[in-house]
Order: structure tokens, then sequence, then C-alpha cells
């Protein structure tokens, strides 16, 4: 409701700001914001100024001081730098899914972990018998990988059609794919590794998780503390993304009093406040100012770190960070001739075959094999046949298959170029069938009905 005592310009603002904020906040938006910085890379790298894609993405940008020089390509800054905090922002959600979401229920637990590797290791050996007499081998991590947000975003399109619940479904798949995928970029894509900088790493990261048990929760001394970490992981060896990822679970998850507590103790500073005769007056009352600055502080120690930081992040990770990340790793040199070559080489046959094959195959069989053998169960109001068409969804690869793939064939131009080209062919393919399919099958639900 609009404030009477707000001008013609406010009441105007408002009517715009509100729809528009919930446009910018929206699920589908995320996805779209990614969609146009693909289709931009694509663009540019394909353009008369393909020369200034390139040069803008690998030339090396930082800062001297003295004999200390700091610098690096704009593509390793988003890559090793920006990514990070979109890990950690996968941490915190892991994290909060684990303590109080769907995979905190031993029986959603089972089957999404069941279906979550189902998804993981089929494509992946798909991939690998593919290529297992080839130098492209190496990338048999990419087609495990499944795009969150494109993958949301796609699902939003019939969310008349499906329950509630598979999107929820479709976020705890997606959650613990990602666990996956980045205990695989941790291991097997990480390269002479320095025992010594791993272990100066974790120890930072066992100090933030000794804060937090301690009570700690002030902002600043994590990112210290983590900034610290992530840059020893950085000289480590092992790619930094997982440094966001432990980090992001040292975050505090719970409230530090009991919100009961507190929200009494504001209630009562509130009605503190009510009873006086005079209106409250915030600017120029100092007592007014301070009771609601002590109510703030009061909400504050109600809610989470972990809740308050991954609100924080959510949008400058979904329109900014992602669609950068896209805007300067998707750029491949397109023609006809090279996406049929893509095609029928290995590293882009296995690519294919992992994300539409190999996701479908591997959810919906171990999806089966959990109802079959009781190993746990769906969301209620979903059915093995949406099982299916989320299997398809799941297929939708890009932005974790992108980078997995920039790891993997970061020396080898030839295979880079084939895998990203596959994996934008991959995922239209299974978006177009899982959203069909899901769109089918509702119908054909309805006409049964």
């Amino acid at each position: 409701m609009t404030d009477d005592s707000d001008n013609v310009l406010q009441r105007g603002l408002d009517s715009v700001h509100t729809p528009f904020s919930n446009f910018i906040r929206a699920q589908i938006t995320a996805g779209c914001f990614l969609l146009l910085a693909t289709l931009a890379a694509l663009w540019w790298a394909n353009s008369a100024y393909a020369s200034t894609y390139q040069n803008l993405t690998h030339t090396p940008i930082g800062v001297s001081v003295g004999s200390l020089q700091l610098q690096a390509s704009l593509k390793h800054i988003i890559n090793d730098g920006l990514m990070v905090i979109f890990f950690f922002l996968l941490g915190l959600e892991i994290k909060r899914e684990v303590i109080a979401g769907d995979i905190a229920q031993s029986e959603n637990r089972r089957m999404l972990i069941l279906c979550a590797v189902g998804g993981m290791v089929c494509p992946a050996v798909i991939y690998a018998l593919i290529n297992w007499s080839h130098d492209s081998r190496i990338g048999w991590g990419i087609p495990m990988a499944t795009d969150t947000a494109f993958a949301l975003g796609a699902l939003t399109i019939v969310r008349k059609h499906i329950p509630r619940s598979l999107l929820a479904f479709l976020v705890g798949l997606a959650i613990v794919d990602d666990v996956g995928a980045i205990l695989v970029i941790a291991i097997f894509y990480s390269q002479d590794i320095s025992v010594l900088h791993l272990i100066v790493s974790f120890g930072h990261i066992a100090f933030l998780a000794l804060s937090n048990y301690a009570g700690v929760s002030k902002p600043a001394f994590y990112i210290v503390v983590g900034i610290a970490a992530w840059w020893v992981m950085l000289r480590s060896g092992v790619h930094p993304t997982f440094a966001g990822v432990a980090i992001a679970l040292t975050v505090p998850g719970r409230p530090k009093s009991k919100p009961e507590k507190l929200l009494k103790e504001a209630k009562t500073t509130i009605d503190s406040m009510l009873e006086t005769p005079d209106p409250v007056d915030v600017l120029g009352s100092r007592t007014d100012h301070e009771q609601v600055l002590e109510v703030r502080d009061i909400a504050q120690g109600a809610s989470t770190p972990l809740r308050r930081w991954e609100n924080a992040l959510d949008l400058p990770v979904a329109l900014f960070i992602l669609p950068l990340f896209a805007l300067v790793n998707a750029g491949v040199p397109f023609s006809f001739p090279s996406f049929i070559e893509s095609l029928h080489h290995p590293t882009g046959l296995g690519i294919i075959a992992g994300l539409v094959l190999g996701k479908f195959i591997g959810i919906t069989g171990a999806c089966w094999l959990g109802q079959r053998f009781k190993i746990g169960c769906l969301p209620d109001g979903v059915h093995i046949k949406h099982a299916v068409g989320i299997s398809f969804i799941a297929g939708i690869g890009f932005t974790m298959s992108t980078f997995i793939a920039t790891l993997g064939f970061d020396s080898q131009p030839v295979h880079l170029q084939s895998a990203k080209t596959s994996i934008l062919v991959a995922s239209i393919i299974s978006a177009a069938i899982g959203l069909s399919y899901l769109r089918y099958n509702s119908k054909a639900k309805q006409s049964n009905g």
C-alpha cells in the first residue's frame, strides 16, 4: 500500500520499481541474462570484431608496485576469481539444503543422491567409452554437470503444467550434482599440487570452522580469512573454486540466540515506542533513532549469516558473475563445416551423448531402482514420468560443463572449441526434449483425467 505522505513522483516511481524488482528477482530472469550473454559472446566471436573479443579475454591486466606484479587475463580473473563467489554461493545453498531443506529429510535425500549419482556416473562412462583411445578422454567430467540457472529457467516455462514440488526436486538434484562436480574439479582437474600451500589453505578454513563454533559471525572476519584461504589454495594448484565451497560450509547457519527470545525483545522495544504520546521521530529524536537501530540489530541477531549472505549474493551472481563468465567463455568461432566436424569428433559425440542420453539413462534408471527397492521416495506429487522430463532438463549443462571444459582442455584449443560447441547443442536438445515431454505428459494426464 502506498503511504499517503508520498508525493506524485514517489508514487509513480513505486509503480515502476515494484514490477521491475519482481522481474529482476524472478528465477527465469537469471536464465535470460545468461542466454543473452551467451548469444552476445557467439555473435562477437563470429563477427568482424572477433579479434577484439580474443584480445579482451586474453590480454593481461593487473597492477605493479615496485618489483611486485600482479597480472592475469580477464578470462583468468573471472574463472579463478569471480567464479569463486559463484561457488561460495553454491556452498551456502548446499549447507542450507543439508540443514533445513529437502536434503535434510532422509527419504528425499537418499533418492536425490541416488538420482544425482546416476546422472553423473552414466554421462561420464558414456563419454569415456567414446573417447577411450583419444587424448580427449580427460574431458570425461564435462557431461556430468547441470546448469542450475538455465535448468530452472527452462522449467519455469512449463511451471503451470508441473507440480511445484518438481522445482524443489530439480534444485535438490542440482545441489547434489554440484557437490559431485566440485569434487571432480578439485581432485581430477588440478595440476602440480603444492601440499604445503594446500595444508595452509585448509588451516585457514579449519580456523573459520572453529570460529563458527566459537560464535563468531562478523562478515569482515570471514571475508579476510576467506580471501587468504582462497589465495593460498590458488597457489597450491587445486582450483580455487573449491575454496569458495569449503569457506561457505564454515559460515554460521544458526542464529546467535533463540529467535523467539530476540523477537520478544524487539516487541518490547516497539511497544515502548508506540506508548509515547509523541509520534516517532527517527530524524529529530536521538532516543527514537537508537531504538530503531536496536530493533534492527535484534532482527539481524534473529536471522542467520548464511541466509543473509545467500540473499545478498543471489542477484550479483545471477545478473553479473554468471553472464560475465558466459561472455568470456562462450565465444566460439562458429561455422557450419566446423559445427559438423565437432559433432563427428569423439569429444563432441561424447558430450552430446553424455548430456542427452547419459543424464536420461542415469537419472531415470536410478529413480526406478530407488522406487523398486524402496531406497527412497520422490516428493509429493512427483512421479517417475516427471523424473523422465527432469532427466532431460538436467542435460542442460552449460555453465558448469563449460567451466570444466576450460580446465580440461586449457592447452588443447581444438578440443575446447569442439567441447563448447557440443555443450551448446546438447543443452538445446536436452531442453527441447525435456520441456516437450513435460508438456505432453501434462496434456495426456488432463485428457485421461
